[in-house]
């Protein structure tokens, strides 16, 4: 039997768009066929969204696909592979949270900008990679599948690249292609996101924005999946 991957969304600083991210991603996942369970605790944006795309779906009479949101966290049970848990941890509460993050298949780090990638400034951080990647070799996986993610990004400059490339080797993580700030990520207010645009045109008119939105976030979807440790 197999489990279920545990994709922890995390991050150094508030503020960088953890939630808009995790739900744009269940969304994502849900248009690649997979089953999303969200562990978010006390995130009343999660709740917020849920409540508006039950509203959603039952005034549109349309099949959206629902996550189910987890009040405990556990480890789920999946022979099928379509099952993915994401876990949407507070930033004020990362440390109080090993036993989640103990579990990841992925650690997803989020970053408004390159700075937020100085985590040798936040020793309860690194200390938490730290026992994250131990407790990853100790189920007998060799590497954590760990990501950094720019999300709300501008265009970046060579230095900021430089630097970006340099954290990643430093450190020892992926760098996903950035996301960039648009309205369609901000969708979720409304209880749907913009990987669920297309599958449903009836209802959504989708801008150019909209389009370069999906296809960013499906990117990154794509990228969860690849690891690049030989």
């Amino acid at each position: 039997m197999n489990d279920a991957p545990v994709i922890v969304i995390s991050s150094s600083v508030s503020g960088v768009g953890k939630t808009t991210l995790t739900l744009n991603l269940a969304a994502a996942l849900w248009s690649d066929g997979y089953q999303v369970k969200i562990f978010a605790p006390h995130n009343e944006t999660v709740r917020n969204f849920i409540n508006q795309r039950q509203i959603l779906r039952e005034q549109s009479h349309t099949n959206l696909p629902m996550p189910e949101l987890m009040q405990n966290f556990s480890i789920e049970t999946d022979n099928s592979g379509k099952t993915v848990i994401l876990a949407d941890i507070p930033t004020t509460e990362n440390v109080g949270y090993r036993d989640v993050f103990a579990k990841a298949h992925t650690l997803i780090s989020v970053a408004a900008d390159v700075n937020d990638l100085q985590w040798e400034l936040t020793d309860s951080y690194m200390n938490l990679i730290w026992e994250t990647k131990k407790s990853v070799a100790a189920r007998g996986i060799k590497y954590l599948n760990w990501i950094a993610v720019l999300n709300m990004a501008s265009e970046l400059q060579n230095p900021e690249l430089s630097e970006l490339a340099a954290a990643a080797k430093r450190f020892g993580f992926r760098v996903a292609e950035p996301l960039h700030t648009r309205d369609a990520f901000r969708y979720i207010e409304n209880g749907y996101c913009a990987a669920d645009m297309a599958e449903f045109r009836k209802l959504f008119k989708m801008s150019m924005s909209d389009v370069y939105a999906r296809r960013e976030i499906l990117t990154l979807t794509d990228f969860l999946w690849q690891n690049n440790h030989k």
